[in-house]
Parts: structure tokens; C-alpha cells; sequence
């Protein structure tokens, strides 16, 4: 047989035949993490996006995390909404070591207006469109793909659903065009390195219609090889040479729920024969009527070795409640009781479940994710870390209480306290006042109706604490800036609908150097939409935009770039008109000197008289703009825009008046003092040379006599 020349699909690193190291196995797995616990219809199927972060972030749920700790090197994915940015998913992968499979939506194939069939199967126009979005939005930057991606499903079951597995010729059609569009949008967008292959996905049904084999899924795939060798026998025009596309950036893949003993027979025997450098992959493999364990096992055997089978992607993460039925049986996690966080998913809030082991219904006592562990050689996760209530994760709300009361633990609660704190602008002084405190909320032996009929709630927390207990220390100076622990979609919702609610303040009107990044422009429209939108008697409610924002004592703000926020503070409030006038407000001679002087520092120019400064700021400008344009032309500033010399270090007393004369006499003083020392020393060490010069004159003179 001739060497094979292989294709680098994946993550994979295949060696050739006769070749001594080993190839390195595809271990995915399929990822559709739905957040509903029944029968229902969600609001989009992008489960990379920045909506679903509250899941697959280790800030979240952490699914990628679980995932990699299962022993996967790679994760396989569904829906993908063109218009979203998946950068952030992607560098997440990355940091948790998996590769990420990614696969083109439905919509433009058979759900959109003017969708693939209404186009005679030809669908180059719509994925073009389709994946140029996605090339811009985080798979590609400065001409090359995201390190993260390998591969790219461009169609899952398309013999499935374009139009059918009794006509190859249309879904072979739908498959090249899409294609060739692909390249297209790759070339449109600039994208010429880090390549990735491309794959179709089919389903383990025969082919009758299909001339090469009626093998499962083998006649689809040979079906398809001609196709892309002379896309027009297919009816189709290509701009590209797909045949070359095919050789060198092609890799075939299959669903099936058979078991690890059917593969060779039924699939790959024939595929070896007839495919000598194309690999293949399972896309979605779980049998659910065998053991997990035992299957998984063999079926990572017949990847070992077999010359084309790469790998799998076991099918799948977690269980799909929404679709009921079958659809069912094949996740290895569950939606536990406990609600760890909230999600908005594209305008819809779910509760972010915990996630619960499911037992392999065919090996008892054992879990579906530990005998997949034990097959991926994987590290594992213990059950109890599953469903942990995080006080640091959890919502600010009565949810989020009922989470922490539910573990029984006073810790858990005192944190849970803390941040509550922290989100009133307050911090805490004394740690045993503060376990005292969580001690009575934390309490479990009241029942449920007693405990509602003493009040005790977050409700209640909030409110005790809303009367400012002395073993807090309130900061007068709390302002409401961004949450850092938000994910940034969030904060980029909670803007937009700030800034539709402002009716003091343009948002177009904000500062230039607080528009450079989201955080920075988060923390001026959310400080000062508190400070003169709200009657500030609940930070909780009126400081948290959807979860992204909290009031914050000056010290966590002022720990970060605090430049934004515009606050009471004269020393630390955003140098801009909202920030002036929060200032002037208070009529306060010594504030204004405080705001004024930063701003104569921010210019560049230093105080040369403080006293003038403080008459100055008795009637400080009206406006912003005008102090601005003032300062430079007042007397008592220097250097900068002033065009006034500061010659020597300014006593901003009086103005320069006398000290540094002073200075420099102290300077004179001691340097003609250090000289007369020095030259002391020196007279010193020339005496005692000439008296031993003498002592040796005197000592020869005896010697001669």
C-alpha cells in the first residue's frame, strides 16, 4: 500500500504507516447544555456564546473545566449564531487545553427565508455569508484561525435533512457549495494561516441510492468524495478547486449509537479499503445498550489501531430535557436541585443548575462520566464537587440565600454576608460580630414556617443591614461601578439600557479616555446614573444592572483603574463636567481646591501658590470647560500650558517666596564646610608624612655614627 499522506484533522497528530510513535486519539465530547429541566423551546442554541458563560466559564459552572477533567482533549459543538462573539469561549478552551469542534447551524441550511432548498440545494451564498460572520467574530484574527479550532462541521446529518438519504445528489450539492462558500468568506476576510479542515457529518444510515456502497455511512462519504472531485456532476459551479480542498483539507465523519463491536464490520473494513488518506472521526458515539465502561474501552482499542479512525466524540454532556423521548437517554449529566447562579440567555433568565452524575442504566453502580473518565484516562470529578454552592457565585437574592442556607454551614453564610456588604458599600470591621450575625441566618432548626413567620429572609438580612450595624465600617464615599466578576455581554447589555434611561446625561456626551475599553465606560454611566437617577436607599436594587454592577467602598475601586467613576470624593471623582458638579453641589471651598488641583496636575502644570488656589476655588467656573480653559492663564500655576517656568521646587505656601533661598544657603553651608574638612584631612596626612620623613633622616645619622 502506499504511504498515506495524512491530513491533520482536528487536534489530531497522526503518524504514517510504519511509523514507532503514537497518534494521539481524538477524546471529545458533544456539547448541547440546555438549561431547562423539561420539554420546551429555547431562545437560540449557541451554547459558546457569552450568554451561556455562566456554564462553560470556570466563573460559572465550569463545564469546560469538568469536561477536560474527564479526560477529553476536545469539545463538540451545535448551534453557532454568526452574529455572536465566541472569542471568549474559544480562549477559555484554550486555557483548559481542548480542542474545540464547532459545527454550522441549521438555520441557513433548511430554517432561514430564502434557506438552502429554496436555492436548489446550492447553498454557497448563504453559508458564505454565514461563516464570514463567524471568521470576524472570534474564529479568525490578523489573518489566521483561532489556535483553539481544528475543524469545522460545515453540516451535521445532512443525509438526514437536505433533502434526504434517498438523494445524494441534492445533499452532495448542499455540501460542496457550502464549501466553496466557506473558502470564499476565508478569502474575503483575509484568513490564510493556522488552516483548519473541514468535515460533513453523517448519520449511520444506508445508503441505498448511493453508488458506492450501501455500507452505513460509507456511501454518503463516497458519494460526497466525487462530488468535491467534480462538483459538476452534482450541478454545481465551484470557484474553488475543491478536489485539491478534499486532499488536503478534509476529514470524513460519522454519528452512530452502535456499539465499539460493530465498527469494523459494518464501517471500518470497507472504509480502509476504499479511503487511504482521508481520516475519519465519530462524531457523536454512545451505545446505550451496552455498558459505558466496556465500550468505550473497545472503542478506543479500534481507534489504537486502525490506520484511519482517529477518534471519537462521546455523545453527550448532559442530558437534553427539552427534547424529551429518546433524546434522553444519552447524557451523562443531570440538572440537580440546586440553582448556582442566574443566566440571561439571549433576553431569557434560567437558573444555572447544578450539574448531577447519571447512572449507567446498564452497568449498575457505575456513572455514565466515571466509566468515560476511566476509558479517556482522565483525572475525574468526585460527586460532591458537582453541586457546591459557591457564596462567591451565587445571586444576591432570596434564591441565592435559600442556596446557602440549604448547606447547612455558617462559613458559607458569613461569605454570603460579606458580599452582601460589600455590594451596600460597606466592609467589615469585626469578624466575630459578622459569624454572630450569619450564625442567626444560617440557623436550621426553625421549620420552614416558623422561620417565614420570624422573617428571617434576605429581605430581612438586607434590611438589619441597611441600618448600618457598627461592626461594619459604611464608606461615605461607596460609589456603583462594574462588577468585574460580570462577564462583559452583560455589562454591554446593562450600558445600552442605562444609557436609554439617563435623563440627565447623553451617553454620547461620555469622556473620551473613558471610552477605551467596557469596564472603564461601564463605571462612569453606572456611578453616575446612581448618583443622579436613584434616591441611593438600595444599592442592592438600584447599583446591579442585571448582575453587572455593585456599590462599591472606595477601597475595591480605588484597588482598580478608578479614572471613570464619578463619586463625592473631590480626590478620586472622574475629572469631567459629572464629576465637577458632583463636587460644586456641596459649596465646599476645600473640596473645590482638592478637584481643582488635580485637574491643574492632569494639565500638566503644578500649584505655585496654595493660597491663591483656595481664593480661586471660593468661585470656582461654572463648567468644566471653563476651568479648563481658566487655569492655564492663572498667575499662581506653572509650567505646562501655562508657559510659565518653575525653576526651582515650588513651595506652593507661598508661591516660592523665600524657601528655596533658604534651601540653597543650608546647601552653601555645608558644601564650603565639607571643603574645609576635606582640605583639614589632607594637611593632617602631609604633617605626619614630613615627621616620619624626619624619624628616618635621624635613625640613618645614628646608624653612620
Amino acid at each position: 500500500m502506499a504511504s498515506r499522506a495524512w491530513v491533520l484533522p482536528l487536534l489530531l497528530l497522526l503518524t504514517r504507516p510504519g511509523a514507532t510513535a503514537a497518534k494521539e486519539l481524538l477524546k471529545g465530547i458533544s456539547y448541547g447544555p440546555a438549561p431547562l429541566k423539561k420539554a420546551g423551546k429555547l431562545p437560540n442554541d449557541d451554547f459558546m456564546s457569552t450568554s451561556a458563560k455562566a456554564q462553560w466559564s470556570t466563573s460559572g459552572r465550569g463545564d469546560l473545566h469538568i469536561i477536560k477533567r474527564l479526560g477529553a482533549n476536545a469539545v463538540r459543538l451545535y448551534g453557532n449564531d454568526p452574529r455572536e462573539d465566541h472569542t471568549p469561549f474559544l480562549d477559555e478552551a484554550v486555557v483548559q487545553g481542548l480542542q474545540v469542534i464547532p459545527g454550522m447551524s441549521d438555520y441557513p441550511y433548511t430554517q432561514m427565508p430564502k434557506n438552502c432548498m429554496t436555492t436548489d440545494f446550492n447553498c454557497y451564498s448563504q453559508i458564505k455569508e454565514q461563516y464570514k460572520s463567524m471568521l470576524q467574530n472570534g474564529f479568525a484574527k490578523d489573518g489566521a484561525y483561532h489556535g483553539a479550532l481544528k475543524t469545522i462541521i460545515v453540516i451535521n446529518e445532512p443525509d438526514l435533512k437536505i433533502p434526504g438519504i434517498s438523494k445524494p445528489t441534492e445533499f452532495c450539492r448542499a455540501i460542496v457549495s457550502a464549501i466553496d462558500g466557506m473558502i470564499d468568506a476565508e478569502k474575503e476576510t483575509d484568513t490564510k494561516s493556522n488552516l483548519i479542515n473541514f468535515t460533513a457529518t453523517f448519520s449511520f444510515g444506508q445508503c441505498t441510492a448511493c453508488k458506492g456502497s450501501s455500507k452505513p455511512a460509507l456511501g454518503q462519504m463516497m458519494e460526497l468524495r466525487s462530488a468535491m472531485e467534480k462538483p459538476e456532476d452534482v450541478g454545481y459551479e465551484a470557484n474553488n478547486n475543491l478536489a485539491e480542498v478534499y486532499k488536503t483539507r478534509f476529514t470524513n465523519s460519522f454519528n452512530t449509537a452502535n456499539p465499539a463491536n460493530d465498527m469494523k464490520p459494518l464501517f471500518l473494513n470497507d472504509y480502509e479499503a476504499n479511503f487511504d488518506s482521508t481520516p475519519v472521526f465519530i462524531g457523536e458515539y454512545h451505545s446505550t445498550h451496552v455498558s459505558t465502561k466496556k465500550d468505550i474501552h473497545d472503542v478506543i482499542e479500534v481507534a489504537k489501531n486502525s490506520d484511519a479512525l482517529v477518534g471519537v466524540s462521546f455523545f453527550e454532556f448532559q442530558v437534553r430535557y427539552d427534547k424529551g423521548g429518546t433524546e434522553m437517554d444519552f447524557g451523562m449529566f443531570g440538572l440537580g436541585q440546586i440553582s448556582l447562579a442566574e443566566m440571561n440567555f439571549f433576553g431569557v433568565e434560567f437558573p444555572v443548575w447544578c450539574l448531577m452524575k447519571i447512572q449507567d442504566a446498564k452497568d449498575p453502580g457505575n456513572t455514565i462520566a466515571d466509566s468515560l473518565t476511566v476509558g479517556f484516562e482522565g483525572e475525574g470529578i468526585p460527586d460532591d464537587q458537582l453541586c457546591v454552592i459557591d457564596p462567591k457565585k451565587v445571586p444576591l437574592s432570596e434564591d441565592g440565600y435559600q442556596a446557602i442556607l440549604s448547606t447547612k454551614s455558617v462559613n458559607k453564610m458569613a461569605d454570603f454576608v460579606r458580599r452582601v456588604i460589600w455590594h451596600m458599600g460597606g466592609d467589615v470591621e469585626d469578624d466575630k460580630a459578622l459569624v454572630n450575625f450569619a450564625t442567626k441566618y444560617a440557623k436550621q432548626t426553625l421549620e420552614v414556617t416558623v422561620r417565614r413567620l420570624s422573617g428571617l429572609s434576605f429581605a430581612s438580612m438586607v434590611d438589619e443591614l441597611g441600618q448600618h450595624p457598627s461592626w461594619v465600617l459604611w464608606d461615605a464615599m461607596a460609589a456603583c461601578v462594574a462588577d468585574r466578576s460580570a462577564d462583559q455581554d452583560t455589562v454591554g447589555e446593562a450600558i445600552g439600557w442605562t444609557c436609554g434611561n439617563f435623563h440627565s446625561f447623553n451617553c454620547s456626551d461620555l469622556p473620551s479616555f473613558c471610552s477605551e475599553d467596557v469596564w472603564a465606560h461601564a463605571d462612569y454611566v453606572f456611578s453616575l446614573y446612581f448618583a443622579v437617577e436613584t434616591d441611593h436607599s438600595s444599592p442592592l436594587e438600584h447599583c446591579n444592572f442585571g448582575g453587572a454592577a455593585m456599590f462599591a467602598p472606595s477601597k475595591v475601586y480605588r484597588s482598580q483603574d478608578s479614572a471613570c467613576i464619578v463619586t463625592k470624593d473631590p480626590a478620586t471623582t472622574a475629572l469631567s463636567e459629572e464629576g465637577y458638579q458632583m463636587i460644586l453641589q456641596f459649596h465646599d471651598t476645600d473640596k473645590a481646591a482638592v478637584f481643582i488641583q488635580r485637574e491643574v496636575e492632569d494639565l500638566k502644570m503644578k500649584v505655585a501658590n496654595k493660597s491663591a488656589l483656595t481664593n480661586f476655588a471660593m468661585k470656582p467656573p461654572a463648567h468644566f470647560k471653563d476651568l479648563k480653559e481658566q487655569l492655564p492663564q492663572v498667575p499662581w500655576v506653572c509650567g505646562g500650558p501655562s508657559g510659565r517656568n518653575c525653576p526651582f521646587p515650588v513651595n506652593p505656601t507661598d508661591g516660592g517666596g523665600g524657601g528655596w533661598v533658604v534651601g540653597l544657603i543650608i546647601c552653601i553651608v555645608l558644601l564650603f564646610a565639607a571643603i574645609l574638612a576635606a582640605l583639614y584631612v589632607r594637611r593632617k596626612r602631609q604633617m605626619a608624612a614630613r615627621d616620619r620623613e624626619v624619624d628616618v633622616d635621624r635613625s640613618v645619622q645614628v646608624e653612620l655614627a
